[in-house]
């Protein structure tokens, strides 16, 4: 079960393998969990699910989205140290500045 992320839609309780997840994106106290060509919303903040998906290969690239490392297909270094994150799915996200420390030990990595 340590794999999986259980997310409950109305009485419905469903098992998600954590690799499987894309991205998480911020909705104010909800967020949207995005897999292949599904989404789910949960009533769980961005912060909380980062703590439940730090230690299995997801990272904070901004404010409103964690995206899955695995899932990464580049990273475009753009001018003055900005990065856009391109995913396998073509989805494409501005690496905020105020997460640079954890860019760095990615690329180290």
């Amino acid at each position: 079960m340590k794999n999986k992320l259980i997310i409950k839609t109305g009485k419905v309780f469903n098992l998600i393998d954590k690799s499987e997840i894309d991205y998480v994106k911020s909705e104010r106290n909800y967020s949207r969990i995005f897999c292949d060509a599904k989404n789910f919303i949960v009533s769980r903040t961005l912060a909380d699910l980062e703590n439940t998906l730090r230690n299995d290969g997801f990272i904070r690239v901004n404010r409103s989205t964690i995206v899955n490392i695995e899932k990464i297909r580049r990273m475009k270094e753009l001018e003055s140290n900005k990065f856009v994150v391109e995913l396998n799915n073509d989805q494409t996200f501005l690496w905020g500045r105020c997460y640079k420390t954890k860019l760095t030990r990615l690329i180290k990595i």
